[in-house]
């Protein structure tokens, strides 16, 4: 018996995820993360954005953007204001307990921003580890429960938004900042947003899998997610947009 074409079985997913819904989808998505979300001209864009568009190709429905402020994109969707969560969200074990997650689409981590001026003195594992170092990270975050974990002797100070945590590190509050990678790229790579006053350095310190998160019980539409993003992953639709969008290697799939 010969196996169906890799052609015909992505065509009978299309198929069985098209034929059920035509919905809107409402997606909540946090647009100060550039280059996971952000906006341009009023337009939002980035990698989450465009990996919504293909979500809508594959399913037939609707989608519709909704900007939400990071803290509080998970009550927004368990109280049914939205559907899905696609915000560049770290998944953790904390959060498998509140909402369900689709597979991941790609892996990241925490990385660390120095001041450009401190390079000979902060650059190394050595120095950042060593005791009197402090810290500043974005409250509610992977990035903080990391740093708390990993310098349980320095002075980590959580702050309300990425803005502040770099204000505070350019005004020499603080030694490092720790954040997802895109936020260090952002910071030190992309030529529109790179600050020749920082420094990035890009060795991962955590490796973090990221997923698409939807309301506990609600596995008929992570089955529908998941099926699209097995199609994105064979078509390589997920590759394509990374790359667009991060002009660095990471680690795209499981």
């Amino acid at each position: 018996m010969k196996y169906p074409s890799l052609f015909f079985t992505i065509t009978l997913y299309l198929l069985s995820i098209s034929c059920v819904y035509s919905q809107t989808l409402a997606i909540g998505i946090a647009t100060n993360y550039p280059p996971i979300a952000f906006k341009d001209g009023g337009k939002i864009v980035g990698i989450e954005p465009d990996l919504a568009v293909e979500i809508g190709k594959l399913t037939g429905m609707d989608i519709k953007l909704i900007d939400y402020p990071w803290n509080s994109l998970e009550k927004a969707l368990n109280n049914g204001a939205i559907d899905v969560v696609m915000s560049g969200v770290s998944v953790t074990a904390e959060r498998q307990k509140r909402v369900l997650f689709t597979q991941p689409y790609m892996k990241a981590g925490q990385m660390a921003l120095i001041k450009a001026s401190n390079i000979m003195a902060l650059a190394s594992k050595v120095a950042m580890y060593s005791s009197g170092k402090t810290f500043g990270v974005e409250k509610n975050t992977t990035g903080q429960l990391f740093a708390e974990s990993a310098f349980p002797h320095s002075s980590i100070t959580a702050y309300d938004s990425v803005d502040a945590g770099i204000h505070a590190l350019k005004s020499g509050k603080i030694d490092y900042f720790i954040h997802d990678a895109p936020t260090i790229w952002r910071y030190s790579v992309f030529p529109k947003t790179q600050d020749k006053d920082l420094f990035g350095l890009y060795e991962y310190m955590t490796s973090e899998p990221l997923a698409w998160a939807v309301k506990k019980g609600n596995t008929k539409l992570i089955d529908k997610l998941n099926k699209a993003l097995v199609i994105m992953q064979e078509k390589k639709s997920v590759n394509r947009i990374v790359n667009h969008w991060i002009p660095v290697t990471v680690e795209v799939g499981n």
